[in-house]
């Protein structure tokens, strides 16, 4: 029927309950005019059907209410709290509801007392306790029927176990009669709001780990924790957990941690997928690929003979550590991308070098460099680009009194020399272009000056370290956007 068809029929029924009495037309509510009622409440919250897998009611004097609301949302399980003055309106709350009278869902009750508020904290949070074992059902507690000490004790009873509150008003109240008027009815829904002010907190805190401030975001996880204490206020609760997991993994990860990294990811994934909370899966599957790779290190072992043994390890880390540079430049501090650049680029030339073949003279270890196990010609051309690059000659050019600690200008010379993949088709103005790039990280106030990098001395020292990292993924057969994407952190 029309809304219209209503308020007409409402307005009808008020009338012969004004010249009759309320106690004489309770027969005609119930057969005229709630039904009418009820059709326009589920109507207008059609949308709400199903937003709660559980509800707790406490019944007053006036059913239609709870009626009303179970009507609306059709919960899964149901949980009646009555008092002995009001346990006769719960036949008719039975009656009226379809699948609570064709038993198609299970539904408690218990009796309380309604000055006792402790009996009633105590029966809400045993039924909580039950129903939260499954970490998928969200609870709502129904608080409009019952006495004043019912309807507070309940609103408490749900703060602190992290409930929605649900309340049905009318916007219309009839003053003679003392009743709301039929059709006026609404459910309102109050959100918890320890829950409301976690989410707000929850959103600082991913935004947080997404500009890389992960020990900030990690202290915002701390003091919603603190909040929740001893309180089941989920989702949040859980959000908050499984998050703290994730951001302390991707900050083990980002300080090169890598295998308290792993650990932690792979217990959030487990947990991500359990709850079904909205994390990318994907990418974390994807970043737990990356961690594979850079947990192959072997502890007690030193860089040369893990680069000597395990590549795909030294690529994998060279990679990382670009995408570190690159966050740390997005995050405002180009000095500190620029140093993590320059680690990344003399890797590079480490690992290349550690997979010299043994008939070149190889394998050459940076850190203890055997001159005399290079070619003599490929030591003449070091030489000669060296002079070239420095714009002076060696001294004392005898392989024996030649440095052992080769760093990165050094190793990508050598590389030059031998006619490395790298930097095929290069010429010497590009290593002394190159050269030029490098030696910004000297003057910096980290290293050894007083200056501060500019973001194109970011972005100089990154196009050199994404051309060699490119030239890599080739020869691991591993294609590049892949291993970006591997190495690129979750967005939350």
């Amino acid at each position: 029927m029309k809304k219209d068809g209503l308020e007409e029929i409402a307005e009808r029924w008020l009338s012969e309950a004004r010249e009759r009495g309320l106690s004489k037309v309770q027969d005609d509510y119930w057969s005229r005019v709630f039904p009418l009622v009820k059709e326009r409440f589920v109507e207008d919250n059609r949308g709400r059907i199903g937003s709660y897998n559980a509800l707790i009611l406490t019944l007053g004097t006036s059913p239609q209410p709870l009626i009303l609301v179970l009507e609306a949302l059709r919960p899964q399980k149901v949980y009646f709290l009555y008092t002995p003055e009001t346990e006769q309106h719960l036949s008719r709350v039975i009656k009226e509801v379809d699948y609570l009278r064709n038993h198609e869902i299970a539904y408690d009750r218990d009796r309380i007392d309604a000055d006792n508020p402790l009996e009633l904290y105590e029966k809400v949070g045993r039924k909580w306790m039950e129903w939260s074992r499954n970490p998928r059902c969200l609870c709502a507690l129904c608080n409009t029927g019952g006495k004043k000490s019912m309807v507070s004790a309940s609103a408490v009873a749900a703060y602190f176990l992290g409930m929605d509150l649900i309340y049905v008003d009318h916007s219309e109240y009839v003053e003679d009669l003392r009743i709301p008027k039929p059709g006026t009815e609404y459910l309102t829904v109050l959100p918890n709001p320890l829950v409301a002010m976690g989410e707000l907190k929850l959103k600082e805190a991913k935004s947080l780990f997404n500009a890389g401030n992960f020990e900030m975001s990690l202290r915002v996880l701390g003091q919603i924790g603190e909040e929740l204490r001893g309180r089941y206020a989920l989702p949040v609760g859980t959000m908050v957990g499984v998050l703290s997991e994730l951001v302390q993994g991707y900050s083990y990860w980002d300080r090169f941690h890598y295998g308290k990294a792993k650990e932690k990811l792979e217990s959030a994934l487990r947990k991500v997928i359990q709850f079904d909370l909205g994390i990318d899966v994907t990418q974390l599957e994807k970043n737990l690929r990356a961690l594979e790779h850079l947990s192959l290190e072997k502890r007690g072992q030193s860089l040369f003979s893990v680069l000597r043994d395990e590549p795909i390890f030294g690529f994998r880390l060279a990679v990382d550590l670009y995408l570190n540079s690159l966050r740390k430049a997005e995050a405002g501090l180009p000095d500190d991308a620029v140093v993590r650049l320059y680690r990344c680029l003399e890797l590079v030339a480490q690992l290349r070098l550690s997979q010299v073949p043994e008939k070149m003279g190889g394998p050459f270890n940076t850190d203890n460099f055997e001159w005399r196990k290079l070619d003599r010609r490929i030591m003449a051309r070091y030489l000669e680009v060296s002079a070239q690059i420095y714009k002076r000659a060696w001294r004392n050019p005898d392989p024996e009194r030649m440095p052992t600690d080769v760093g990165l200008m050094a190793g990508h010379i050598l590389l030059f020399s031998m006619g490395d993949p790298l930097w095929k088709g290069k010429t010497v103005t590009d290593l002394g272009n190159f050269h030029a790039a490098i030696k910004k990280r000297n003057e910096l106030m980290l290293v050894h000056g007083k200056k501060r990098a500019a973001d194109g001395d970011v972005a100089t020292l990154a196009s050199h370290a994404e051309t060699f990292l490119r030239e890599l993924s080739r020869d691991f057969s591993a294609p590049w956007d892949e291993v970006l994407e591997e190495h690129t952190y979750v967005i939350l």
